[in-house]
């Protein structure tokens, strides 16, 4: 089906993969996730290395050889080239290119003529969870496309093979375009999709201690499930061929988000464009993608 069509009924394609690549066994995953999609819609992957040269600079001055840095770049690069070709995919539909700068700039950057955006992150543990990731972090508030994060923590079957998609919602604006999001990587995957809304089961600025009665929790329950059915049919009611369930719950939103990570391909969530300067990823977002064990995709 072309773009054309596919874009009057609601769901946009997928045909061009950027990862970033950075030399880590994690950054070598972003390319393998990428490279895989870009086969699966008969797209192109774009992989790009940032040469940070903040890290480069102490007290006396440059402390680094910035040609050897582009070189080693660059041989990082031909690397992550050589594993997309052992992948399948045609060398004339993958391009790279080493860039000297912050990585979250230039891989922004790159991100506007992307349709995915594919980092990785390595698995942390501990305190260190806290702290996930910061380029991964902060990309999300600014890419210019929906944000793919991977890493080691990922379910141990390659990517795909559950076909099962997983999208979080909250009845909310915004959600109508994490789902059309979502109905995307479905099509293209020949997947489907678990639409989920987790009621927290003490409602924000309560005190401490309140609990709700269960006829109340069953009322607020129906009441969040009649208006995500409503929205899903809305949205996803057109596209017949996206087989889709709907699962609202109570309890915690970052735990139950992350027990529905280890049953499916891909997590997405939303996340409203920053509004203020410096602002960075929602603590939510950064807590799902610190313990998730899918790849997470975050749509702005």
């Amino acid at each position: 089906m072309s773009k054309k069509n596919t874009e009057s009924r609601g769901i946009d394609t997928i045909s061009r993969y950027v990862a970033g690549v950075d030399g880590s066994a994690d950054g070598l995953r972003a390319v393998e996730y990428a490279t895989r999609g870009a086969l699966v819609v008969n797209g192109s992957v774009h992989l790009v290395h940032a040469v940070d040269v903040a890290v480069m600079a102490g007290a006396w001055g440059a402390i680094q050889d910035v040609e050897a840095m582009e070189k080693a770049g660059q041989q990082t690069v031909e690397r992550a080239v050589a594993r997309a070709i052992e992948l399948g995919i045609p060398s004339d539909r993958i391009t790279s290119e080493v860039v000297m700068g912050n990585p979250t700039a230039v891989l922004s950057d790159a991100s506007k003529s992307a349709d995915r955006l594919v980092v990785g992150r390595r698995r942390m543990g501990g305190l260190e969870r806290m702290f996930v990731g910061s380029t991964s972090a902060s990309l999300a508030a600014v890419a210019n496309c929906p944000l793919i994060v991977i890493s080691a923590a990922v379910n141990p079957d390659e990517t795909g093979g559950r076909k099962v998609v997983a999208v979080g919602v909250d009845g909310e604006g915004h959600s109508e375009t994490t789902l059309r999001a979502a109905l995307t990587e479905a099509r293209s995957r020949g997947a489907r999709i678990i639409v989920t809304h987790i009621q927290p089961a003490v409602p924000v600025g309560m005190f401490g201690g309140y609990q709700l009665t269960a006829d109340a929790e069953r009322e607020l329950l129906s009441d969040a499930r009649t208006a995500i059915t409503e929205m899903v049919t809305r949205v996803a009611g057109e596209h017949p061929d996206v087989e889709t369930e709907v699962l609202v719950q109570t309890g915690d939103p970052v735990d139950r988000l992350v027990e529905l990570s280890r049953e499916v391909d891909l997590l997405i969530l939303g996340m409203r464009a920053p509004t203020v300067l410096g602002f960075a990823i929602g603590g939510m977002t950064r807590a799902v993608l610190a313990h998730a064990e899918s790849p997470l995709m975050v749509v702005r």
